[in-house]
């Protein structure tokens, strides 16, 4: 069975936004909105488009149709003795493929606190698979979108335990608590997606190892490095870190340098790594660029970038295209998106490797893991989805020029 998925369902903002073109993959900044009221995904569906405006619906992302036919239904053999335990089928799905039985919780009411939608490809894949995989369980599920504003976040989960969901999932503003010391008090079983936080309180963790896929980008880097030019005294990097104060961003960045060095300790039992700059961007390409184009006016022989995610290698490359360097400077990277797995494939813009880190993945176990919890299903305190590394290798394996992300 075939659905679309139309991304007017359910999705309740704080006001109505304006879609960003810039493809970012994380933080940025944002105004201050109004608060809409709650509307359900038969209401939203069948309303008229002024209406749906009017209530500041979400609807810039891209229209999805899913194939429910190919969902992973483990038919129960996932829950042991009242705990969750993924199946070998449910770990090896692809990120297209939805889990669990087809209505297998109707009715049921989730709340989502996303901190920001608009201009994130990433964020958007991220709603849109939640969505998707909702709409499979048979969930209502209810989205707000702080627009990078942490007040506002907090405001939406107070409003979220306020409408009675049965299940919360906050993708944080930042690592601070955003108003989750609410939902533990409220009783109602709690999931964070994608950004860890500061919080003693009970909840289930739905990422990506992004440390673990910092330290395999940077290890591909340094093995790629040594293999074309071998042994250098001093190799000029330039760290690109998505967000001060953010532990998202600093397990990336630390990642990919102990990675890299860590293989020239066993290799040659010392490290040849030279940080000439830290940079932040902000998760946005723009940023990123500009940061790059100061670097190497001041450092015109860098060697390579580690990137803490694709929209920083995005504004890297971007920035080398102007100066026309692009090839010259190798580039490590996380996120796995298909644009920057078309450069590893091409081999023309010095990106060697890149980790995944599919906000497909994370959205619909995001969804799977609070439906869970509601119905008094143990789930694990973390949860990781696949954060394979993509390097010239094995490029062919992993890109696919019709995937949405």
């Amino acid at each position: 069975m075939k659905k679309k998925l139309t991304k007017i369902s359910s999705l309740i903002l704080a006001a109505a936004m304006t879609v960003s073109v810039l493809a970012g993959c994380g933080n940025g900044a944002g105004s201050e909105t109004a608060e809409p009221a709650a509307t359900t995904t038969e209401e939203t569906q069948e309303g008229t488009a002024e209406a749906i405006e009017a209530e500041g619906a979400f609807e810039g992302t891209a229209k999805l149709v899913i194939d429910y036919a190919q969902a992973v239904d483990p038919n129960g053999e996932d829950i042991v003795n009242g705990a969750f335990q993924a199946t070998p089928e449910e770990r090896g799905a692809l990120a297209t493929q939805m889990i669990g039985t087809e209505n297998q919780f109707a009715g049921m009411n989730i709340g989502f606190s996303q901190h920001r939608i608009a201009g994130s490809e990433w964020y958007e894949q991220l709603v849109d698979f939640a969505q998707a995989e909702a709409d499979y369980l048979g969930v209502n599920l209810t989205i707000y979108d702080a627009n990078d504003d942490m007040n506002q976040q907090i405001s939406d989960v107070e409003t979220l335990i306020n409408l009675g969901m049965e299940s919360i999932i906050v993708n944080p503003y930042n690592s601070s608590n955003v108003g989750l010391d609410s939902i533990a008090a409220a009783g109602i079983p709690l999931t964070i997606v994608n950004q860890a936080v500061e919080f003693s309180g009970p909840y289930t963790f739905v990422s990506a190892d992004v440390e673990d896929s910092g330290y395999k980008a940077g290890f591909e880097l340094a093995r790629y490095y040594d293999d074309t030019y071998g042994w250098k005294d001093e190799v000029k990097a330039l760290v690109l870190s998505a967000s001060p104060q953010n532990a998202e961003s600093d397990r990336r960045r630390w990642g990919e340098v102990m990675g890299w060095t860590d293989y020239m300790l066993d290799k040659y039992g010392k490290n040849n790594l030279e940080i000439v700059a830290y940079q932040y961007y902000e998760w946005q390409p723009e940023p990123a660029m500009n940061a790059t184009l100061d670097v190497m006016q001041a450092n015109p022989d860098l060697d390579v970038i580690f990137a803490a995610c694709d929209g920083g290698s995005q504004g890297a490359v971007a920035a080398l295209e102007q100066i026309e360097r692009d090839g010259d400077v190798l580039i490590c990277s996380i996120d796995g998106r298909k644009s920057v797995l078309e450069w590893i494939k091409n081999g023309d813009k010095g990106v060697v490797a890149d980790a995944f880190n599919d906000p497909r993945q994370m959205g619909k176990w995001a969804v799977y893991m609070a439906a869970l919890q509601a119905s008094d299903v143990s789930t694990p305190s973390t949860f990781y989805v696949m954060n394979d590394l993509v390097t010239t290798k094995n490029v062919e394996d992993y890109y696919d020029p019709g995937s949405t992300y």
